[in-house]
């Protein structure tokens, strides 16, 4: 039986309301360009494999480039059709390659009930984390140019599914620990909420946290999923499909944002575990740490630390991970200047490391035709992006 998400429930039960309350629609618009000049460096830049079955690779190639971009695009709606009725649509446009995209990032219906009760049906980011859910794709409220590594969408080389179509029941605000919870039933990996799935299993995502003082947040997230036989990844490029499997993710993250106060921090640890009847077990993990420094009201410099391998070592790759790189190392240096709510400028400097491994070929008759090699790319990159919202 296929599972089938949909909205009439929420409708029906708010629609006796809504005669008797004024609509409050809001449009918001941000924008995001971007200036950038980046160098890169590349050593065992793999060409493909011959007809002996050896590896072909070019030797270390350099180039740098600058561009200016519009970056995305973003149309985030939002309107409280009754006292418990409330929707919300984020639509993303972007010219960040050659091809203008469109994605819908968000669309769903909020039924609230109390602090400690509300109901969400729709598409949504997954209660994955504290930065997933915090900030929208409208970058003019994110303390830096890009979302971590492992949450940023796959548009822009990210190695994770942060989004889904389901529903979701959550609270906040219980007892004097401000203790919230989120339960999201979800289609699951790879499906965003299409109506190609054929089999009736349901994803499942848990997040419990804590605020005990104003600011500072604690949460744990797990996020539980049995994949179909057959089911590509999200980001299109697994080779081998899977004859079924289970993949669980774990998120622990701890976060200080109060906008009162001097200092800011956000630390995130990811860890998944993806088991396949054909393909083995992979361990892969992420991890970021942000840290930023309120100088005035106007001007915070920041710094951050991405890490991210998918698979137990560089000579492996999780599928469901990050099919490539295997593993990433990143330090982003940067300053955020607020001229007011509506308008940031941050500038950045970033330092990456990439690196895959290609193992051992070995051809019948033949045996090992190649030792097997690293390729590693360099990227050093400064950014200057102009962030505003109207």
């Amino acid at each position: 039986m296929k599972t089938r998400l949909k909205f009439l429930t929420l409708v029906i039960l708010a629609g006796s309301t809504l005669h008797s309350f004024a609509q409050d629609t809001k449009i918001r618009f941000f924008g995001q360009p971007v200036i950038t000049n980046y160098k890169t460096t590349e050593k065992n830049q793999f060409n493909g494999v011959n007809g002996s079955g050896e590896y072909i690779k070019s030797d270390t190639t350099y180039k740098s480039e600058s561009n200016f971009n519009t970056g995305n695009f973003v149309l985030f709606v939002t309107s409280q059709l009754s006292e418990r009725l409330s929707v919300l649509g984020e639509a993303n446009f972007n010219n960040d390659k050659k091809d203008f995209e469109f994605e819908m990032q968000r669309l769903m219906v909020r039924y609230y009930i109390q602090d400690y009760f509300s109901v969400r049906v729709g598409k949504m980011f997954t209660p994955i984390g504290y930065w997933n859910n915090q900030y929208t794709m409208g970058l003019v409220l994110q303390p830096t140019i890009q979302r971590p590594f492992a949450i940023r969408p796959i548009s822009e080389g990210g190695p994770l599914q942060y989004r889904d179509i389901g529903v979701q029941f959550e609270g906040d605000n219980i007892t004097n620990t401000r203790f919230s919870y989120k339960l999201f039933l979800g289609n699951g990996i790879g499906y965003y909420g299409s109506d190609d799935k054929n089999d009736d299993h349901i994803a499942v995502t848990a997040q419990v946290g804590a605020e005990p003082i104003d600011g500072l947040k604690i949460l744990a997230s797990t996020m539980m999923d049995r994949i179909e036989k057959g089911r590509p990844n999200p980001n299109g490029t697994i080779s081998s499909l899977p004859d079924n499997g289970d993949l669980q993710l774990f998120v622990a993250s701890l976060a200080y944002m109060n906008p009162t106060k001097k200092p800011e921090f956000i630390a995130e640890l990811l860890s998944q575990t993806s088991k396949f009847d054909n393909l083995g077990s992979y361990s892969s993990h992420s991890y970021y740490i942000y840290g930023g420094y309120k100088i005035t009201d106007k001007v915070t410099p920041y710094a951050m630390y991405n890490y991210t391998q998918a698979g137990r070592s560089t000579t492996e790759g999780d599928l469901y991970f990050a099919p490539i790189p295997v593993q990433v190392n990143q330090i982003t240096l940067g300053i955020r200047y607020k001229l007011n709510s509506n308008f940031v400028l941050k500038a950045e400097y970033e330092t990456e490391t990439n690196k895959q491994f290609y193992q051992d070929i070995v051809v019948p008759g033949f045996g090992k035709t190649d030792n097997g090699f690293v390729n590693t790319v360099k990227n050093n990159r400064v950014r200057i992006q102009f962030a505003f919202a109207f």
